[in-house]
């Protein structure tokens, strides 16, 4: 695996694709503050030394060496920073209402997910077939036919949450099929339950998951469907990495499944590597690309410390008691939170490297 992660593609396309994912969600936080005439001293493409600054209408832009990473600087968004020249005549965040200044956070991850559906739309647009929730054929020894379904089934509803999509259906069998579950069809134009459907399970990275043992038809590829499935595929991508991560926090996957940059550069690695076509792995990289952009906003919302949702909890939180929290204290928690994301970032990092020889 070393072999793969170590090309010079490889590393570039990874690279390129958090480039990207930061950049936009950057720009979110960077748009909104602009929106409600925040003063931004600098907006940066890359981390580290510069490559080239210029000063536009109202702040600096700069792209620098390093291209994962970016951040925008606003005036009051540390309430401890000292003023700048730069600074006279520019509103500081701080001083802005909550309302505002919570608009202003959540715009980053917001933007990551408006990100993942327009990708998606022209993934589905530019795809070759789209495959339905409707069972055409059984593998040999299916136990799902054994179970109770049928040829021409169309799967509606897994274990209690709604199948609209193929992903849906993919991902619900995934992490819930491994035990047995309530399948609800409609079958012969009338909505029929079959219970205890127990589906094929197998182990990856350490995770039991079920499998499908059948074939499902393809759709017309008509207007409708085209909007419908653009806007429910991202929607099945949301739900299924909040159901990953509360599985993850009740402590149901184990640490292979844990992974960061470099275990994705692999992941990108294995779909350059093997991707028949070229217009197969370009397809396969923007999904890649879509589950990053849903996870990367998603996660930053949860309501931990540095992250953007916990600036979000913050603000709530001076909401309720009409102030904001001591800054001293504020200061403290942010740097324990910062200490423990760091060590947490480089044990996965360690984890990824160990994984690849």
């Amino acid at each position: 695996m070393l072999s793969v992660f170590s090309s010079a593609g490889t590393i570039i396309v990874t690279i390129l694709i958090f480039g990207l994912l930061i950049t936009v969600h950057e720009l979110g936080h960077y748009l909104v503050a602009r929106l409600f005439k925040v003063g931004v001293r600098e907006f940066s493409i890359g981390m580290g030394p510069k490559i080239k600054t210029w000063n536009g209408k109202h702040n600096k832009f700069s792209i620098r060496w390093f291209p994962i990473g970016g951040y925008v600087t606003m005036v009051g968004e540390d309430p401890d920073d000292e003023p700048e020249p730069e600074d006279i005549g520019k509103a500081g965040l701080n001083t802005k209402p909550i309302w505002q200044r919570a608009l202003v956070v959540a715009a980053g991850p917001v933007m990551n997910i408006l990100l993942a559906f327009l990708i998606m739309t022209v993934f589905v647009i530019t795809a070759p077939v789209l495959g339905s929730t409707t069972i055409t054929k059984f593998d040999k020894e299916a136990i799902t036919y054994e179970a109770g379904l049928r040829v021409n089934d169309r799967i509606i509803e897994i274990d209690g949450s709604k199948v609209r999509v193929y992903n849906d259906l993919a991902y619900l069998i995934a992490l819930r099929g491994k035990d047995p579950v309530d399948v609800r069809v409609i079958r012969d134009g009338k909505e029929v339950l079959i219970e205890d459907v127990q589906f094929p399970a197998s182990v990856t990275n350490g995770i039991a998951m079920g499998d499908i043992d059948f074939y499902i038809d393809a759709l017309d590829k008509t207007p409708g469907e085209v909007l419908y499935q653009s806007f429910y595929w991202p929607i099945s991508i949301i739900d299924m990495t909040v159901e990953s991560l509360i599985r993850t926090f009740k402590g149901e996957y184990g640490w292979e499944a844990v992974s960061g940059p470099i275990g994705v550069g692999e992941q990108v690695g294995d779909v350059i590597k093997h991707g028949a076509k070229f217009t197969d792995t370009i397809r396969n990289l923007a999904l890649i690309t879509v589950i990053i952009s849903i996870s990367l906003g998603i996660c930053n919302l949860i309501p931990i410390p540095v992250l953007d949702g916990g600036h979000l909890l913050f603000f709530l939180i001076e909401a309720i008691r009409r102030k904001p929290i001591n800054r001293k204290v504020h200061a403290v928690i942010n740097a324990v939170f910062m200490i423990l994301l760091l060590g947490f970032m480089a044990v996965i990092a360690l984890k990824d490297i160990l994984g690849l020889f």
